[in-house]
């Protein structure tokens, strides 16, 4: 698998562009970019499940103000390559997954560091730029945003090159593991899952949508257990969830 790690390297240094340096077309979520590297990787399925497990586990840490959040790009995009990598020398996929993201934490949250560093810099040559564009230095102006999209590109690229060296280097230590750790790390992964889907429903449920919730399991209750056409159980609890909706809209107006 490290045959792709080139091209895989600057793939996450483009997409690591769209956080905020260019676009903001959501390309650097890990629901993409789990995928794609799964895809570049061969193993197009472990990189969906990992990609669609870190969107849940932190769906919820944006961006507020100063706070940066945990570069998920890199996680996400150096995490699949190398359980892709594991998975390859016939490792469990589940416990493959779970070792690579915990190897690859740290790291992402070094490369977090390191932008809030840079962007210390970034804020004097932004500066800069707009006293050369007040003066009529466009071309100036235009350079100094080329340069700092140039440092970007470079750094994830660097960032992401330095991660799958480092985390090859680990690979060996996970064949190394007993029966016994490697079924920890399976069950680990379904733990994480449940994490996730307890940090969605958490930022979901509130008197409103608790509503969909409890007819989005009954729907699958039913289509599970009576075997009937699905279309019409999730049309007719879409216009159940309507009005119950109206409902409680209409009754928190009155009050």
């Amino acid at each position: 698998m490290t045959e792709h790690w080139l091209l895989v390297s600057m793939v996450l240094a483009f997409l690591s562009l769209d956080i905020s340096a260019f676009g903001q077309f959501m390309l650097c979520r890990p629901i993409v970019v789990g995928p794609l590297v799964g895809w570049m990787t061969g193993h197009p399925g472990l990189g969906l499940e990992m990609g669609a497990l870190i969107e849940l586990i932190w769906i919820g840490d944006v961006p507020v103000g100063a706070h940066l959040p945990l570069d998920l790009t890199m996680l996400t995009g150096i995490s699949v390559a190398f359980a892709a990598e594991l998975v390859g020398g016939n490792a469990f996929p589940e416990a493959a997954m779970t070792y690579a993201m915990g190897i690859v934490i740290p790291l992402a949250a070094g490369s977090t560091e390191l932008e809030n560093f840079l962007r210390r810099f970034h804020v004097r040559w932004i500066h800069f730029a707009q006293r050369m564009a007040m003066n009529g230095h466009f071309k100036t102006f235009n350079l100094i945003n080329a340069l700092i999209l140039g440092e970007q590109w470079l750094k994830g690229f660097l960032v992401a090159s330095l991660s799958l060296f480092l985390v090859h280097w680990t690979s060996n230590l996970f064949f190394m593991f007993g029966h016994q750790v490697i079924a920890g790390l399976y069950y680990a992964h379904w733990l994480l899952l449940a994490l996730g889907c307890s940090a969605v429903i958490d930022l979901l449920v509130e008197k409103r949508t608790v509503v969909y919730l409890g007819i989005s399991l009954l729907a699958v209750f039913l289509a599970v257990s009576f075997k009937l056409n699905e279309f019409l159980i999730v049309a007719g609890m879409i216009v159940v969830g309507f009005f119950l909706t109206l409902f409680y809209v209409r009754k928190g107006e009155t009050a």
